[in-house]
């Protein structure tokens, strides 16, 4: 018997479930390897950098428990985009998400291979990258369930480690290492935060995955207020200690610079629990990824956008399995590539600012082209609170997409280039099955 189907994607992720997958998803491996990166241009007012990308992504969250609130299901902010804007801006949405498979999750996963080799020096770390994220597949292709709680036990581990080594580096660190407080001067902390908001932009997860969450209308904006005092709390901790105990000078030229830091004040044992939960961090957000994108491409390939192969699900483990390979497919040959830590965030940026652009002009749209999906939402935004969020979104994503592409014209074109592709490949699609 054919085990795949078109059988629909099952309610299976709880109220704990859903907080574990959004912090496994936001926090993951990029708190423990982009502060030290960022300190090279920003110096110890990396922590601040944090601080100001929260406010955007405190905007990003409500967007995310709207979206999710009202269209409680998978690829909830495709399906958005879609209908409020049009077919062809929800084709431009998931070629954007799918280009994430292959630079964010390579991103995290290389980070997890420089981690690793605290523990086991010289492995290739294209190799380790790679095998890590093949795990995931597999894990991914055996179910949500089984997904989402193997996501729970990995972020409680690194919670604890994260917590351990924020508190504890602030008490014993050196308040003098933060002085002076912008050694480069005010105009690079621009940059910083937008490359710092990368480690916030994981709250697109919950609206992913909407489909599969109990109770979606309640649990969807309850996960992201739960979930983002923790984020909050642990990204203002964490940059801040390690500038009090590593000079920010240094701190660019440390791989592993969170490792590094616990070394000069927790003992042999809290240190290894560290390196640990960096790999377990890096571990969640490749499993969040996945996760997230797959559905992305599910609802894609729903709506014919893409070959219907992919959007068959598994009736066994109700899972959209083919495309689960694809994404993880895609992230294998990113990873297989390699890149700087730093230009996959800011490429992966470029993409995000402009999904985001999309996803707020089809958020103020909502109530006017969709009234019946806004009004039976249980988290509704009044319209003109609705509007200010909306509008908000759009603002600080077009300045962020202005700066990169100032600082960063280089990414820019790749990212255009990419798009090229992508309408090039609608034209021929639509050519071809019309």
């Amino acid at each position: 018997m054919n085990q795949e189907s078109t059988t629909k994607l099952t309610r299976s992720i709880n109220l704990p479930s859903a907080v574990f997958i959004i912090i496994g998803y936001v926090v993951g491996a990029t708190i423990f390897i982009l502060p030290g990166s960022l300190a090279a241009d920003t110096g110890p007012a990396v922590f601040v950098a944090y601080m100001l990308a929260g406010i955007p992504a405190i905007i990003a969250g409500i967007v995310m428990a709207q979206i999710g609130s009202a269209l409680p299901v998978s690829g909830a902010n495709f399906v958005l985009i879609r209908d409020a804007l049009s077919p062809y801006a929800g084709f431009i949405y998931v070629w954007i998400m799918i280009s994430m498979a292959a630079v964010v999750i390579p991103l995290v996963a290389l980070g997890f291979a420089d981690y690793f080799g605290h523990f086991i020096p010289g492995i290739d770390p294209r190799l380790l990258a790679m095998s890590l994220i093949a795990v995931f597949i597999i894990l991914n292709s055996l179910g949500v369930s089984f997904a989402a709680a193997a996501q729970t036990i990995l972020v409680v581990v690194f919670l604890v480690a994260l917590l351990v080594f924020g508190i504890g580096g602030v008490m014993n660190g050196d308040a003098s290492l933060l002085q002076p407080l912008f050694p480069k001067g005010v105009s690079p902390l621009a940059l910083a935060a937008i490359t710092a908001f990368f480690s916030y932009a994981g709250v697109f997860v919950i609206a992913e995955i909407a489909g599969e969450i109990k109770n979606p209308g309640r649990n969807i904006p309850l996960a992201i207020l739960l979930s983002f005092v923790v984020i909050i709390l642990l990204y203002t901790l964490v940059p801040l200690a390690l500038n009090m105990i590593i000079p920010w000078n240094e701190l660019s030229e440390t791989k592993m610079a969170v490792v590094t830091a616990s070394q000069l004040f927790l003992p042999k044992p809290l240190v290894t629990l560290i390196a640990i939960s960096a790999l377990f961090a890096a571990a969640t957000s490749v499993n969040g990824i996945l996760l997230g994108l797959s559905r992305d491409f599910y609802q894609g390939a729903s709506s014919g956008l893409f070959p219907a192969v992919f959007a068959r699900i598994n009736a066994r483990t109700h899972v959209p399995f083919n495309a689960v390979l694809l994404v993880g497919g895609l992230a294998l040959i990113g990873a297989a590539i390699g890149g700087a830590i730093t230009s996959y965030a800011q490429l992966a940026l470029i993409g995000v600012m402009a999904v985001q652009i999309m996803t707020g002009i089809a958020l103020i749209r909502l109530p006017t082209v969709m009234p019946e999906v806004y009004n039976r939402s249980e988290f509704k935004l009044g319209r003109t609170a609705l509007w200010i969020v909306g509008t908000l979104f759009i603002v600080f994503s077009l300045g962020f997409l202005a700066i990169l592409a100032a600082e960063r014209t280089g990414l820019l074109l790749i990212g255009l280039v990419f798009l090229a592709v992508g309408v090039t490949y609608q034209l021929i699609w639509t050519r071809v099955n019309h």
